[in-house]
C-alpha cells in the first residue's frame, strides 16, 4: 500500500496496486484497453459451455470486468484480481487473484482461469499459482489461501493437489455442476505448509 504526505503531514492511502513478475507471464491489474480480450475469451463457446452459461450474456463478462477495475480502488484493498499477460507477446492468457473480502483476518480464497485456447498448459498454471500463493503468505501476511473448483475440472483440482493443499470439503455445487454430475471440491493450504514445502524449493531453485 503506497502513501504520501500532503501538508499537514498527514499520509494519504492510496490504493495498493497488482504486479507480479515470473519467467514467462506478468499478473497484474487490468486496464480498461484488457476488456476486449477479456470479453473475447469469456464469450468463447468453449467457455460458455464449461460454465453452462447464456449465448448472449455479454452483460455478465462486462459486468466482471467493471467489478475488477473497482476492486483496484478499495482502500484497504481486499480483492486483488490479475490478468495473466505472456512476457512475449502480452497476450491475455487468463486472469488469477486472492479475495479477502467476507474471509476471517489472515484468509483468501485463490482462484484462476484460463482462456480456452490456453487449456491444458498446466506448466503455465503452476508457475503463475505459485506466484499468486508466494505473494498472499509472504506480502499480503496470509496465514491460510483456500478455493474450491468443480470435480470435473481436473485442471484445477490437480494444481491444488501439486501445491500440497488439503482437500477440505465435497458438496453439491450449483446446478451448472449438479447437471455434469459434479462435486464442488473445496481445499486449504496453510502457510507453514507451504513454507515447508518440497514443491517451493523445488521452484525457488529454478
Amino acid at each position: 500500500m503506497l502513501r504520501k504526505s500532503v501538508g499537514s503531514g498527514r499520509p494519504i492511502v492510496l490504493p495498493t496496486t497488482m504486479l507480479i513478475h515470473t519467467p514467462r507471464f506478468i499478473l497484474r491489474d487490468f486496464l480498461e484497453a484488457d476488456r476486449a480480450a477479456f470479453i473475447s475469451y469469456q464469450m468463447d463457446p468453449r467457455y460458455r459451455c464449461l460454465y453452462d452459461i447464456g449465448q448472449a450474456d455479454e452483460q455478465r463478462a462486462q459486468g466482471l470486468f467493471d467489478l475488477f477495475i473497482t476492486w483496484q480502488r478499495e482502500v484497504p484493498r481486499q480483492n486483488f484480481q490479475a490478468g495473466i499477460f505472456e512476457r512475449e507477446t502480452g497476450r491475455l492468457c487468463g486472469c488469477a487473484g486472492l479475495r479477502k473480502a467476507g474471509r476471517q483476518n489472515g484468509t483468501a480464497v485463490l482462484g484462476i482461469e484460463l482462456t480456452p485456447d490456453d487449456w491444458g498448459r498446466y506448466r503455465l498454471a503452476i508457475e503463475v499459482a505459485s506466484a499468486l500463493v508466494e505473494h498472499g503468505f509472504q506480502d499480503l501476511d496470509l496465514h491460510l489461501i483456500v478455493g474450491s473448483t468443480a470435480s470435473g475440472n481436473t485442471r484445477v483440482e490437480r494444481l491444488a493437489r501439486w501445491f500440497g493443499a488439503d482437500i477440505t470439503a465435497r458438496r453439491a455445487g450449483p446446478e451448472w455442476m449438479v447437471t455434469r454430475g459434479w462435486q464442488e471440491v473445496e481445499w486449504a493450504l496453510a502457510r507453514d505448509d507451504w513454507a515447508k514445502s518440497g514443491r517451493r524449493r523445488s521452484l525457488s531453485a529454478n
